[in-house]
Formats: structure tokens, C-alpha cells, sequence
């Protein structure tokens, strides 16, 4: 492994910090069940898109500064990605998007959440920490709402499935 630390490093763990500041700052808006399993299931849900995209026979894009695998891709699948989750999740309660006659609103939040998305995705590019072989920023414009689908329906379930066991 030809591994050393220039840019492309430094932009990953800068912005891991950033996230993980916002996550300490939505933290205690969730109980710690609900941290430890969202978290699990982003490490997992992001490292198995991202190896599957970027492993053969696919090679559609590959982290940091060789083809090969880097150990800055699984310190962004552990502290750079999940704090995100927590924060859309936090605005999604706070702005209690999860009631029926929200649905416009949620639209509308997903829709920002994509831009926000694909706007840090392309920083990441430019930034040299993703390089495309094959894939185009724009294939991940329809990930990102059907992820954030997948995110809140794993919430709901945590929160109705624990609620429903803490009133027991």
C-alpha cells in the first residue's frame, strides 16, 4: 500500500472534525441505542455502496490518491459520513417533518438535503478525495433521497420499536 498523507488526507479529516462538532451538538437529542445502531448502519450502508462502486468489475471511482484501498476511505465511512445522518435527522424531528401534513416540507427538505449533498460530493472532488473512472456527479442526484428514505424509515423503527419497549 502506497499510502501517504497530503491534501486529499488533510480535507477528509478537516471535515470530519467539522461533522463531528455539528454531531456533538445534536447528540443529546437521541438516546444512545439509536446513535450506536444509525451509526453502525451508515458505516456499513456507505463502506458497502462505496467498495461496490469502486471494486471491480465496476472501478467507477476510487478515494485518496491510489486505485487501490486507503485507510483515510474507512476513517471517512466512520467520522466524516455518519454526522451527517444525525444532523438531518435532528432537523427532521425538530421541524417535525415526520407528521402527515409535512409532506411538502419534507419533499422540500430531502430536495435540500440532495443539494447539500451533491455540492459536498463535488468538494470532495475537487479536493482530490474521490477521483471518477467512470462515474458522474450527477448519478448520485437520485442516491441521495432514496438513502435519506432508507435513513428515516430505520429511524422510525428504532424510535417506534424502543418507545414501545421503554413504556413496558
Amino acid at each position: 500500500m502506497n499510502f501517504h498523507v497530503d491534501w486529499n488526507e488533510w480535507f477528509v479529516m478537516i471535515c470530519s472534525v467539522i461533522a463531528m462538532t455539528m454531531f456533538y451538538r445534536v447528540r443529546k437529542h437521541f438516546d444512545a441505542i439509536t446513535i450506536l445502531i444509525i451509526w453502525t448502519f451508515n458505516v456499513v450502508f456507505v463502506a458497502s455502496i462505496d467498495y461496490e462502486l469502486a471494486a471491480t468489475p465496476f472501478e467507477l471511482y476510487y478515494c485518496g490518491d491510489n486505485v487501490t484501498y486507503e485507510p483515510i476511505a474507512t476513517f471517512a465511512h466512520v467520522f466524516l459520513y455518519p454526522p451527517f445522518s444525525f444532523v438531518l435527522l435532528f432537523l427532521y424531528d425538530k421541524w417535525h417533518l415526520r407528521e402527515k401534513k409535512n409532506r411538502k416540507r419534507l419533499v422540500l427538505f430531502l430536495a435540500g438535503c440532495t443539494v447539500f449533498a451533491v455540492f459536498f460530493e463535488w468538494l470532495h472532488v475537487l479536493n482530490g478525495f474521490f477521483v471518477y473512472t467512470g462515474w458522474k456527479l450527477y448519478y448520485s442526484i437520485p442516491l441521495y433521497p432514496i438513502s435519506a428514505l432508507i435513513l428515516l424509515r430505520i429511524y422510525h423503527f428504532i424510535e417506534n420499536d424502543y418507545t414501545l419497549r421503554k413504556k413496558t
